[in-house]
């Protein structure tokens, strides 16, 4: 009966080891999050879910928990398991923006190497806010302060275009970030129900 007990008892303790080394084990370090996650970023950019402004973006902030990393791992006793779950809690954010943004809809298919210029923008955008208007998501005052930012993204795209040697990419991405920060305040004016009926 005593070997037996002993037996269990040593099942038990060896049971309960298993899930931190499995934990341990488990855990994904920089250099395995970053070839997946990259490797998701350029699938995305080219199958046109992603734009280039929303890679160079996602990029930056997975250069940003890497940086992290490293000073969490130079600072003494090194990587605590504190420390672990809050970069894999970051590296989970990272990765629902970048699904997010893979699948928002802003596909750019046979337009310019996947961006859209002024005229497709303006003709999503101002769907969009009609949309909101006739719903009620949108007050007109709302749809009138949208519109208006969005006629001054036009006119900033014709100075572009105007000045030598036209269009550049930076230009293209300075738009892109433009036209994403309104497609976000669209969204968000969308949601707030402020003076609704």
């Amino acid at each position: 009966m005593k070997k037996v007990a002993l037996m269990i008892a040593g099942l038990g303790i060896a049971a309960a080891t298993v899930p931190a080394a499995t934990a341990q084990a488990g855990w994904q370090n920089i250099n395995q999050r970053q070839a997946q996650l990259d490797q998701r970023i350029d699938q995305g950019v080219r199958n046109g879910q992603l734009t280039r402004a929303e890679a160079v973006r996602l990029r930056a902030e997975f250069r940003g928990i890497a940086d992290l990393e490293n000073r969490y791992r130079r600072s003494a006793p090194g990587l605590t398991l504190a420390e672990r779950r809050d970069l894999d809690r970051r590296f989970d954010s990272l990765s629902r923006k970048i699904r997010w943004e893979r699948q928002d809809g802003q596909n750019r298919p046979g337009a310019d190497n996947g961006w859209w210029n002024i005229n497709q923008r303006q003709a999503q955008l101002d769907r969009r806010i009609d949309q909101g208007v006739r719903s009620g998501q949108l007050t007109r005052a709302e749809a009138a302060r949208l519109r208006a930012e969005f006629r001054g993204i036009a006119a900033l795209e014709a100075r572009y275009r105007q000045s030598r040697p036209g269009l550049t990419m930076a230009e293209r991405a300075d738009l892109d970030r433009r036209f994403d920060v309104l497609a976000r305040k669209i969204r968000w004016e969308r949601r707030d129900w402020e003076n609704r009926r």
